[in-house]
């Protein structure tokens, strides 16, 4: 059953340094920025005031134990959700008050991100591809996109970098999910949390722009064992969405116009159709967009759905989270901030 109220959590994070719960660091938050995006790398900012009582039991700087490569965690209580990363940067700011320390930690993905370099794969699918790549960056996988064997290049980019090149022509994300490396493409929510506008949504943005939507989406390219050129397109979604696309609306409205894909260039016909797919839904989940502001929602991270009530019927539904931002401070609490987007739209075009 989809939830539908934001439970009533402490608006000041529980933190934990190696696993140790740390009170004296919890109650020398100032700020907190925790970014949980949909495809990247995740990672928190968090400002504390360093002055205090040491170890010794004499005032001082506050937190001169915390080191680089410390794990950090970040929870509200018993909720789902959080931040779990290293810290890669410590920042110390003088002025306008106490002294501040700020700790920047990044997910595991920021292993991958380090190991640059240029090498060939040859007769790899790219599901071994990325399970290779997250055991040499100490992970376990969690992925499903293609068991196609082909020849791959990386040309002098980071890892990270490398497999979202590959994977974004698919439209399928990549992110830490769960302790894993993830890339699979995205399912339904099994508990959308529900958000209403003007109730625990305190700003509401959305657009339905058909500015930017083809009624079709082509792959060309040129299969050189076969020696024939190659073409694949898409116009339309699978699984389908139940109410109206913006292929259909230009379909009604006459309004022609395919998508080219210039790049990556196909190299058979299963390839080509897999980057027709994934241009159509890359291009087509953008249909509507937007933003909204809610009260913490903890439990939110890119990747996830809301139901959106208390707008127009042609609006009301269900939207995938593209990204998320967790913020708090002291003044204003905890606020999460959510790019959303849907394909469809179910009351249509008035």
């Amino acid at each position: 059953m989809p939830s539908t109220d934001l439970a009533v959590v402490s608006a000041r994070p529980q933190l934990t340094v190696d696993g140790q719960a740390t009170p004296a660091l919890q109650g020398a938050v100032q700020a907190l920025a925790i970014h949980l995006p949909a495809d990247g790398m995740a990672h928190a900012e968090l400002t504390l005031a360093n002055w205090g009582v040491q170890a010794d039991g004499a005032p001082g700087f506050a937190f001169n134990h915390l080191r680089l490569g410390s794990r950090l965690g970040i929870q509200w209580g018993d909720q789902p959700g959080g931040f779990e990363g290293e810290i890669t940067a410590l920042e110390e700011r003088y002025g306008d008050g106490p002294p501040r320390l700020l700790l920047l930690a990044e997910d595991a993905l920021h292993r991958l991100a380090r190991q640059r370099g240029s090498r060939s794969w040859e007769a790899m699918s790219l599901d071994s591809l990325l399970q290779q790549a997250a055991e040499g960056a100490g992970l376990q996988a969690d992925v499903q996109v293609d068991g196609a064997t082909r020849d791959w290049l990386q040309h002098n980019e980071s890892a990270l970098a490398f497999l979202r090149r590959l994977l974004a022509p698919l439209a399928v994300p990549l992110r830490l999910q769960d302790g894993k490396l993830w890339a699979r493409p995205e399912a339904a929510d099994a508990q959308p949390l529900t958000l209403d506008a003007g109730g625990n949504a305190s700003q509401v943005r959305l657009i339905a722009d058909l500015a930017q939507q083809p009624q079709a989406t082509v792959a060309q390219g040129f299969d050189l064992a076969a020696g024939e050129p190659l073409r694949a397109s898409a116009s339309a979604l699978q699984p389908a969405p139940a109410g109206d696309t913006a292929g259909r609306q230009l379909r009604q409205l006459g309004w022609g116009g395919e998508a080219i894909r210039p790049h990556p260039v196909p190299r058979d016909q299963a390839q080509a159709q897999a980057l027709a797919d994934g241009h159509l839904r890359q291009l087509a989940s953008r249909f509507i967009h937007g933003e909204i502001v809610c009260v913490g929602a903890t439990g939110l991270r890119g990747g996830r759905e809301i139901t959106l009530t208390g707008v127009s019927p042609r609006l009301a539904g269900r939207y995938r989270v593209a990204d998320c931002w967790h913020h708090f401070n002291n003044q204003q609490g905890l606020t999460t901030r959510l790019q959303v987007q849907r394909p469809d739209w179910p009351g249509g075009n008035p």
